[in-house]
C-alpha cells in the first residue's frame, strides 16, 4: 500500500492545468489508498481551496501552467498562509534540466515528480512527504502540549511567589503597625513612577509588586527600635542600617523575577545619587533604577505619614524636599517625573487608608 493506515484519510489537492494528467494522478493515488484527492485545473483556485478547507495534508502542483505558474503559487502560499497553515508541496515538472526543480525546492517545495509519471516514483515521493508532514504535525502538537504545561507550571510558580511576597508584607505590618498603609502606598507610587520612566510594562508591574518589601530586613530588628518615639542614637542608627543587607539576604535564593527584584530593591533603596548612601556607597546610575525609584517613593510617603517620632508633612513640603535633594539624594530625572504627577500622587494617597496629612513641617 502507498501509505501507513493512519494516513489513509490524508486529503491531497492536485493542481495541473491538464485535466487528463490531473485525473491520472487522482486515480493513481486513490488506487494506493488515499481516499480524498481533489483536483483543480486553474492555478488561481489553489489558495482559496486550501484556505477554505484547512485539512489538506499535501499539494501536488504542476509548475508549467497558465495564469499563475507553479512558482507564483508557491510564493503566494508562502506569503498568504500563516506559519502553521503551510502544507507540504510536491511539484510536477516536465521542464528539462534541474533548474526548475532546484528553484522550486529553494522556494519551499518538499519534493518533485517529473513527467511522464512513473507510478513507483509518484507513490514513493508522495508517501514519504506525507509521512514527513505527519511527523512535523505530531511534533508540533507535542511542542504545544509542552508549552501549555510550562505555562501552567510558570503560573503556579508565580502564584506561589505572589503568596510568599504577600506573607512577607504581612510580617512587616505585624512588626510595625503603621507600616501597612506605607508599604502599600510605596508600591503604588513606585509602579506609577516606573511607568512614567517608560520602563517595560512587565518591569513596571514587578516594581509595583516588589517595592513594598523594601524594608523587609527590618523584621530582624527589635520592635522597640522601630517604634522608638525619639531620635536614634548613632549606635542605634548603625543597627538600623543593617536592614538593607538583611532584607536582600532574606530574599536571596528563589529563582523568581519578582523576588530577585525585591532583593535588589531592599539592598539599594538607601543608596544616594551622590554616593553617600548605604550599604555599598553606590552613586548615580550604578544604583539599580528600581532602587532609585523606591528611594523617592519611600522617603516621600514617610514624610507625609505620621510616625512615633514626627508629625506628617504636607504633600507640597514633601515635594519641595524631593526637589531640594534632587541630584544629591535622588535621581534628578526621576524626581522631575515624580513631582510632575501631583494629581496621581494625591489619588494614590487618598485611595489607601492613612492618617490625615498634617500642616507644613
Amino acid at each position: 500500500m502507498l501509505i501507513d493506515p493512519h494516513l489513509y484519510e490524508s486529503k491531497i489537492l492536485v493542481c495541473d492545468d491538464s485535466s487528463s494528467h490531473a485525473t491520472m494522478l487522482q486515480g493513481l493515488l486513490r488506487s494506493e489508498g488515499v481516499r480524498r484527492v481533489e483536483v483543480v485545473t486553474d492555478s488561481r483556485r489553489v489558495l482559496p481551496t486550501i484556505s477554505g478547507h484547512g485539512d489538506f495534508a499535501l499539494l501536488v502542483l504542476d509548475l508549467d501552467m497558465p495564469h499563475l505558474d507553479g512558482f507564483e503559487v508557491l510564493e503566494l502560499l508562502r506569503s498568504e498562509l500563516g506559519e502553521h497553515e503551510q502544507i507540504p508541496v510536491v511539484v510536477i515538472t516536465g521542464v528539462a534540466g534541474e533548474d526548475a526543480c532546484l528553484r522550486a525546492l529553494k522556494m519551499g517545495a518538499n519534493d518533485f515528480i517529473r513527467k511522464p509519471f512513473d507510478h513507483t516514483e509518484v507513490v514513493l515521493r508522495v508517501r514519504n512527504t506525507l509521512r514527513l508532514h505527519d511527523m512535523v504535525v505530531r511534533q508540533r502538537e507535542v511542542n504545544r502540549d509542552l508549552e501549555r504545561q510550562v505555562r501552567m507550571r510558570t503560573d503556579d510558580l508565580e502564584r506561589a511567589t505572589d503568596t510568599f511576597v504577600h506573607k512577607l508584607g504581612q510580617i512587616c505590618e505585624m512588626c510595625d503597625k503603621g507600616a501597612g498603609e506605607h508599604i502599600r502606598r510605596v508600591g503604588r507610587f513606585a509602579g506609577m513612577l516606573a511607568r512614567l520612566a517608560d520602563l517595560p510594562t512587565q518591569t513596571a508591574h514587578l516594581v509595583e509588586q516588589a517595592a513594598p518589601l523594601h524594608d523587609v530586613g527590618k523584621v530582624m530588628l527589635p520592635v522597640e527600635l522601630l517604634l522608638k518615639p525619639s531620635a536614634l542614637t548613632n549606635q542605634e542608627f548603625e543597627q538600623v542600617k543593617r536592614h538593607a543587607d538583611a532584607g536582600s539576604e532574606l530574599l536571596d535564593g528563589p529563582d523568581s523575577p519578582l523576588v530577585r527584584m525585591a532583593s535588589e530593591i531592599a539592598a539599594s533603596h538607601h543608596e544616594r545619587w551622590d554616593g553617600s548612601g548605604y550599604p555599598n556607597g553606590l552613586r548615580g546610575e550604578e544604583i539599580p533604577i528600581e532602587g532609585r525609584i523606591t528611594a523617592i517613593c519611600d522617603v516621600f510617603d514617610t514624610l507625609i505619614s505620621a510616625r512615633p517620632y514626627k508629625d506628617p508633612w504636607s504633600v507640597q513640603n514633601a515635594i519641595d524636599y524631593l526637589i531640594e535633594q534632587s541630584g544629591r539624594q535622588f535621581d534628578p530625572r526621576l524626581v522631575e517625573l515624580f513631582v510632575s504627577a501631583l494629581a496621581q500622587i494625591e489619588e494614590i494617597r487618598d485611595s489607601v487608608d492613612r492618617p490625615a496629612v498634617g500642616t507644613d513641617a
